[in-house]
């Protein structure tokens, strides 16, 4: 008889804990659909206003923004760190590496890509997205070695020693100013 009192009680409480998370997953979901307008056209800085405008639940990324002079400043700061970059693919260096341009209203430098699952399609002014993790000291010997690839060590003699992001992935449906 207890046991059988305990359950009744119980049932009520896990049908409201259902409907809530359902409540709360069906939120979630609605404001992730919304969106802010058409993007075509827009510039890279555009596309980031825009995203800040849309509710969308927080991400993990110690920085989530277009490359300028706020992550350049900084980029020391996010050695380790899990980050979203958008801008311009300035160079493709290969299948494996490209860099990526600060936007035209600051001067920052080229900021090099290297994309763990190879990315295809990519052209110099290409708005891109890119998400990895801010790495130190590129060594192109342990990059070929962690990415199993021949890369021209000549071509990327520039790069030794230099911060880079090791990406996880590039989005390459980013609408852009091309």
């Amino acid at each position: 008889m207890t046991t059988r009192t305990r359950t009744r009680a119980l049932r009520p409480a896990a049908r409201a804990l259902v409907a809530a998370g359902g409540a709360l997953t069906l939120g979630l979901g609605l404001g992730a659909c919304s969106t802010s307008g058409s993007e075509e056209g827009a510039s890279v800085e555009d596309v980031q206003e825009d995203s800040a405008d849309v509710d969308e639940p927080a991400t993990d990324y110690a920085y989530d923004g277009v490359y300028d002079s706020a992550f350049s400043d900084d980029q020391d700061s996010y050695v380790g760190e899990e980050v979203t970059l958008s801008a311009d693919v300035n160079e493709v260096l290969s299948d494996s590496a490209f860099t990526i341009a600060g936007t035209g209203d600051t001067t920052v430098g080229e900021f090099l890509v290297v994309d763990s699952a190879s990315t295809s399609g990519l052209e110099p002014e290409l708005t891109v997205q890119a998400t990895g993790t801010v790495m130190e000291a590129f060594d192109v010997v342990t990059v070929e070695e962690d990415l199993g690839v021949d890369l021209d060590d000549d071509l990327y003699s520039d790069w030794e020693g230099q911060n880079y992001l090791m990406a996880t992935s590039v989005d390459t449906s980013v609408a852009g100013d091309s």
